[in-house]
């Protein structure tokens, strides 16, 4: 296989051992400072001009801020068995948490405004950013008390996310007398061979079942804090803080479970047991849930040839979006190679307006790995389009982020059936993206189902591993139905999925996101006048506009 890139990170610094890092940090020290000394008990008698200032100077603190944070998390993720780059991302978590409680007074006070104060900020260009800030006013603490929360964050949540992923990271499996990634074993998940399947299923199981004490240690103490604060802020619900920062109605969440769980049997069960009766048996093997059909071989694709097939797809659709796509390979913004100690999985990281996106991707060369790869570079075309409009407008709700992601996805679907050469080709598409949906709508879904009976039963006391396996299965088997076989050390798979810890109650955004592009894409196959036009508006929202005003095409 061609060399796989790695994304070059000296548009931040030359390397996380730069003088110039210092330099910065001192310099935010001495801009968090100032910015105190300037606005703190002062808002209330300040003018228009200078309380749009104030959001202004702000901006720019921030963004130094995330920055900085940025470059260190990208530092980290390829590397987190690197101990010089995980002290270096240590430290400047630290560093920026002290920064950051100088800056704490500031929403704070900006919540307590009158009203005539508070609509001089929503008249100017930081409106939708005034008034989603207004929603969390109810929710926030005092400045002592959010202080405490900010500064427990680094040994409460932020160190069992750290530990889970350092965990991850270390984990060998042990597959034919080698020991392989999580990355790699997850890959062999999708072989053709169904005997290399089942021992890298019973291999991983094994390996989690192991190590299970920690995952659920882990995931008691994440459930416990999130708990805490739901109390500390009075929240009604452990999930009600990511509606918040979602801009999303629970009922509307509600809506979509209910919907999702009534169709488990007419869409999700139907199909596996379609796949089962080609696999020539009535129930499938959990490790055949997704792999290919019988006679189909093992497809490998170089890295050339699903760079071509995703920018194809992005240009086939819109010069503009092919051409910010090109630049994130141009710019060596991307990150493929597999190594070890790097994160597993794929995300794409908006960092900062003043700078640019960058990809994180495993590439193992199969068709599930391009579709990764189209995914990744919807949310950094949109990240990149959404910069425009500056670093507190630019963040997303996960609900529309999931959106630009998945079109993404689809754009490229709809290119490979369409330059598709035969019936068999045709199939094995259509098959994989019946598969690709299954998972991204009733899987999280059913992930979302399992993770609300976690923090509900996790208030009354500590679950032990097979209390949350036992809630892990019955969430399973009423997605899968009776055609999968969830047997054996299925029941510790929960163990691995790093969403539950890393953001508990994200995983609906990715259902929302595909509902939303079918019906999107519909119109664009409507022809409907100036789609391309409309629907690039979206991303370039950013912020600025709520989704429900951004949607009406």
């Amino acid at each position: 296989m061609t060399t796989l890139p790695e994304w070059n990170l000296k548009d931040f610094y030359p390397s996380f051992e730069s003088k110039l890092i210092l330099k910065d940090m001192n310099e935010l020290k001495k801009m968090a400072t100032l910015f105190s000394k300037k606005y703190k008990n002062k808002l209330n008698v300040l003018n228009s001009s200078l309380l749009v200032n104030s959001l202004s100077d702000y901006e720019k603190l921030e963004e130094k801020i995330v920055s900085l944070k940025s470059f260190a998390f990208l530092t980290y993720c390829t590397d987190q068995l690197n101990k010089e780059k995980t002290k270096f991302f240590q430290k400047i978590q630290e560093y920026l948490s002290d920064v950051e409680k100088k800056t704490i007074f500031y929403t704070i006070e900006l919540n307590k405004l009158d009203k005539k104060k508070s609509s001089f900020l929503e008249k100017s260009k930081y409106e939708s950013w005034i008034l989603n800030l207004n929603k969390i006013k109810k929710f926030q603490k005092s400045e002592t008390v959010e202080t405490v929360l900010m500064e427990k964050s680094i040994t409460s949540s932020s160190a069992w996310i750290k530990f889970f992923d350092q965990k991850m990271a270390r984990l060998k499996f042990n597959f034919r007398k080698k020991k392989i990634t999580e990355t790699e074993i997850l890959n062999l998940l999708s072989s053709a061979d169904k005997n290399v399947r089942k021992d890298a299923a019973l291999s991983f199981g094994k390996t989690l079942k192991e190590n299970i004490f920690d995952f659920t240690f882990v995931m008691n103490n994440i459930s416990k804090d999130l708990d805490i604060e739901k109390n500390l802020r009075g929240f009604k619900y452990s999930e009600s803080s990511r509606h918040l920062s979602n801009q999303i109605d629970k009922k509307d969440v509600d809506s979509l479970v209910k919907t999702v769980t009534k169709n488990y049997k007419n869409i999700c069960h139907r199909y596996y047991k379609y796949k089962a009766k080609h696999f020539g048996t009535i129930k499938l093997n959990y490790w055949d849930r997704n792999a290919p059909y019988p006679k189909t071989k093992d497809q490998k694709i170089s890295w050339n040839e699903a760079k071509k097939i995703v920018l194809d797809s992005y240009y086939g659709f819109d010069k503009k979006l092919g051409d910010i796509a090109n630049t994130f390979f141009e710019k060596s913004w991307i990150h493929a190679k597999i190594s070890r100690g790097k994160a597993s999985g794929a995300f794409s990281h908006p960092t900062v307006p003043k700078c640019h996106p960058y990809i994180l991707v495993n590439f193992q060369g199969k068709i599930r790995d391009v579709m990764t790869l189209a995914h990744e570079l919807g949310h950094g075309i949109h990240q990149y389009l959404a910069n425009k409009n500056g670093f507190l407008l630019s963040d997303t709700p996960l609900t529309l982020a999931e959106t630009a992601s998945v079109f993404g996805e689809m754009l490229t679907f709809r290119s490979l059936l369409k330059n598709s050469k035969n019936t068999d080709e045709k199939k094995f598409l259509l098959r994989s993206k019946i598969e690709d949906m299954i998972n991204t709508v009733f899987r999280q879904i059913a992930f979302f189902i399992f993770e609300r009976n976690v923090h509900n039963e996790r208030i009354n006391g500590e679950l032990s591993d097979d209390d949350i396996s036992r809630i892990w299965m019955s969430s399973q088997n009423e997605s899968l139905g009776n055609c999968v076989k969830l047997n054996g050390d299925y029941k510790y798979f929960w163990a691995y999925i790093p969403h539950f810890i890393h953001s508990p109650f994200y995983v609906y955004a990715y259902a929302f996101g595909d509902c939303l592009v079918n019906s999107l894409y519909s119109k664009f196959e409507d022809n409907i006048p100036n789609f391309n036009e409309k629907y690039i508006k979206l991303p370039e929202s950013g912020g600025t506009v709520h989704y429900k005003k951004i949607l009406k095409f």
